[in-house]
């Protein structure tokens, strides 16, 4: 579709929209930035949304695309996706960033100190192809001088979702493996993991970060490039979106509204977050990231 014609398709969908609405069946997590959405307080213009909280993980294991009109989904398995020609499109709306440094774990009594200490070891993983993998490969590479083919990859599963391991990258797969107990074990030397794992929530001493202070990592990371790395984004269907186009900015600008009532809510009293200090982790979170630092669309800070 040419441009003037979609935005004549845009401006005609506005049109009908605002005499009925559009059905469209939508799943997310349940975050405090989406829950607006779920709950109703806020609603996209022109559609009426059935929307489904998930449990996180779901985005990151199957093609919710299939299932879904629209729902968050793993960033990774998205541009593989696209790469393949599968029929569907992001919209720039990212419900999930994650300081990536706070998911990289090793034993502690192992000698690192930086991530250079990991070439020639083995580092485990739930999958190679998972976002949060796919980021820490990068920067490490990038701002530490760590390539993944310095070292040899551990990996729980075969990778799927149509993911092929590039050439040159060594990986073993212990099918069903927990890539903690591998550590634990000795089996590998640190671990790149998307949630933490229960052992370390419940403070084992056997377990630490391989950063000694992740935070302060992340927030130089910030200052230098401006990133807190997107994980998971939103998906539609390309069928949907080509026929009816004017729903990815009535989504996107619902997605926004919903992030400004996140935001409002904690701003007028920190007393609404439920930590002990939350005045005092607001106040840090301000100043190291700014007064509204959670944004979607388009704009430098999420290119």
């Amino acid at each position: 579709m040419n441009a003037p014609a979609n935005q004549q398709a845009v401006a005609e969908g506005e049109a009908s929209a605002s005499k009925e609405l559009f059905p469209l069946d939508f799943a997310v997590a349940d975050y405090d930035r989406t829950r607006p959405l779920l709950d109703g307080r806020v609603k996209p213009q022109g559609i009426a949304l059935n929307a489904t909280a998930r449990w996180i993980g779901d985005f990151c294991e199957r093609p919710v695309y299939e299932i879904y009109d629209v729902a968050e989904f793993s960033l990774s398995w998205y541009v593989a996706a696209r790469c393949r020609g599968e029929p569907v499109i992001a919209l720039p709306v990212f419900p999930l960033r994650m300081p990536v440094f706070a998911y990289v774990l090793c034993r502690s009594d192992a000698p690192y100190e930086h991530p250079g200490d990991l070439a020639g070891k083995r580092i485990g993983a739930p999958g190679y192809r998972y976002t949060v993998n796919l980021w820490l490969r990068g920067l490490l590479k990038e701002h530490y001088g760590l390539s993944p083919e310095q070292v040899s990859w551990v990996t729980a599963e075969k990778e799927g979702a149509g993911y092929v391991v590039p050439p040159g990258i060594e990986v073993t797969v212990e099918t069903g493996a927990r890539p903690e107990e591998l550590l634990l074990r000795g089996e590998v030397d640190a671990i790149f993991v998307p949630m933490l794992p229960q052992a370390f929530v419940n403070g084992d001493p056997r377990l630490r970060r391989l950063f000694r202070d992740a935070r302060a990592e992340t927030r130089q990371l910030h200052r230098r490039t401006g990133i807190v790395p997107i994980t998971h984004t939103v998906v539609m269907k390309q069928s949907l979106y080509d026929r009816e186009p004017w729903l990815a900015p009535s989504l996107v600008k619902a997605f926004m509204e919903a992030q400004r009532v996140c935001d409002d809510f904690y701003a007028k009293d920190p007393k609404h977050l439920g930590f002990t200090d939350s005045v005092f982790f607001l106040e840090e979170q301000r100043a190291a990231y700014g007064e509204r630092s959670w944004t979607h669309g388009l704009n430098p800070a999420n290119r």
